[in-house]
């Protein structure tokens, strides 16, 4: 195939992922793309419209190719068509990190229609769906490099007291403190996620068990110390676990995390435990 031949079909596949969305802006983009399908700087054009970056045609091209893999691979893994918008930030916060931090990828394309998705719409952070995505790509490319990765299961300390005291409005704004105080005391790379109820989960790339620990306490630190509550402080418990070390599944050292934030709560709350052996 010729690279002429290529770059239509490119174009043909482009359409389609972009006729997956439904909102009223894709709508623009897809009969701007339409109109201008044989113009110049077509890629770069519509990559501008999603995230606000400028790249040259040539360097647009390569990131569409690798947009429409990952959309196939996603819709493969989520068992549901994938859009644009979901297959741009994957790629821009997973496959290739080309912006600081998921979030500001977050501000510019995440859509509310694809937000249901991939963020947890209370906290704002990244649901169940996508840690499980998120999960089996950092095992892979551990498995891919003989790397390491982490992660830290986050309980809340006494939830349920916040809902039957204050009600349930302010257990929510509780959560999405926490949340956001997690978020501010972790790295860029890191990925955060509501894991469930008063839970989170993050991913640590490239971190060790002594690592995690670490960045346990300290998030156990940030939390307490965060003035909100003049009278019953947030805290947290944590438990920490290393993939390959501690389960050869995402899913063991899940297991093996949430057995040391057992130990955490066991040992008095508002501590960070790692798993054992």
């Amino acid at each position: 195939m010729s690279e002429k031949e290529d770059i239509e079909v490119l174009k043909e596949k482009v359409e389609e992922l972009l006729k997956k969305d439904n909102s009223v802006d894709e709508g623009k983009i897809l009969q701007a793309f339409i109109e201008n399908k044989d113009g110049e700087n077509l890629f770069s054009f519509l990559l501008r419209n999603y995230v606000h970056a400028v790249f040259s045609e040539e360097e647009a091209i390569e990131h569409w190719k690798h947009i429409v893999l990952n959309s196939e691979e996603l819709s493969k893994k989520l068992e549901r068509p994938v859009g644009i918008t979901l297959a741009l930030v994957d790629y821009f916060t997973n496959e290739n990190r080309i912006f600081d931090s998921p979030l500001l990828v977050e501000v510019h394309i995440f859509k509310q229609t694809e937000k249901l998705a991939m963020v947890d719409g209370l906290t704002g952070v990244f649901n169940r769906r996508y840690m499980d995505v998120s999960l089996k790509k950092e095992k892979n490319r551990c498995d891919r490099y003989e790397k390491k990765f982490s992660v830290l299961i986050i309980d809340i300390d006494d939830f349920k007291k916040f809902n039957d005291i204050y009600g349930h409005l302010f257990g929510d704004r509780v959560l999405q403190i926490t949340a956001q105080t997690i978020r501010e005391g972790i790295r860029n790379e890191d990925v955060l996620c509501r894991y469930g109820g008063e839970e989170f989960l993050v991913i640590l790339p490239e971190t060790d068990i002594e690592g995690a620990e670490l960045l346990g306490n300290r998030l156990c630190k940030f939390v307490r110390e965060k003035n909100f509550l003049a009278e019953n402080k947030i805290t947290v418990s944590i438990g920490a676990a290393t993939y390959p070390d501690f389960g050869d599944t995402e899913e063991k050292v899940i297991g093996e995390a949430d057995k040391a934030l057992y130990k955490a709560k066991k040992s008095g709350k508002n501590c960070c435990c790692r798993a054992s052996v």
